[in-house]
């Protein structure tokens, strides 16, 4: 099974932050244009709330893959049912299978014991993208004062993300800056398994509003 990697939350916390204009600069009418620039995945990688993010993801990363691991027999049983089902049903239209109460019953039963497999694994996948999205929602949520903090300091009304430039000033680097601070704030990652139908229920909600 496919799962991302934690680094994959820096996207999501660069977008949300970058590339915004500071509230009082709105104010002002956007009359100054100042620039900062934040390396993102330094963040999150150097950070020891970053660090401990990509920790305990690491261990749900785990505990999913060894939950993936122990279908392989059962995925094993339901090729092995897709061929002996393929072989019996040579040659026969779709009604003949109809037709056939014998066969017709292994179908329906395979065609729903394979649709339930296929959510299982799905839902293991699903687990991991909801946790990783939450994990990385509440660093993004960590780090969105601290960046606008800087950016009122600096006078600043646009943060970019240095993944996202090719060159810029060092001078306007202040990655070192949000750094400092988010360790000195001591948080740890909450990080943990998530169901996505959490993710999915936020989602809803969110939509509905």
């Amino acid at each position: 099974m496919r799962v991302m990697s934690a680094m994959c939350a820096v996207a999501a916390i660069a977008a949300a932050i970058a590339l915004t204009p500071d509230a009082s600069a709105q104010r002002r009418g956007n009359q100054t244009s100042s620039v900062i620039v934040v390396n993102f995945n330094r963040v999150v990688s150097d950070s020891a709330m970053g660090r401990d993010m990509a920790a305990k993801l690491g261990q749900v990363r785990s505990q999913i893959q060894t939950e993936a691991q122990s279908l392989a027999p059962e995925a094993q049983s339901i090729e092995q049912e897709r061929s002996s089902l393929a072989t019996a049903t040579r040659n026969m239209t779709a009604d003949q299978i109809r037709n056939n109460s014998s066969i017709n019953s292994r179908v329906e039963a395979f065609n729903t014991r394979a649709e339930q497999f296929q959510r299982r694994q799905q839902g293991l996948q699903g687990d991991y993208q909801c946790s990783e999205a939450l994990a990385g929602l509440e660093l993004r949520n960590a780090l969105q004062p601290i960046v606008r903090g800087v950016m009122q300091s600096r006078g600043a009304s646009v943060v970019i993300d240095s993944g996202t430039t090719q060159s810029f000033d060092p001078a306007v680097d202040v990655t070192d800056t949000v750094l400092q601070q988010l360790d000195a704030a001591n948080r740890a990652s909450t990080a943990a398994r998530h169901a996505i139908s959490e993710c999915a229920a936020m989602q809803q909600g969110a939509a509905g509003q």
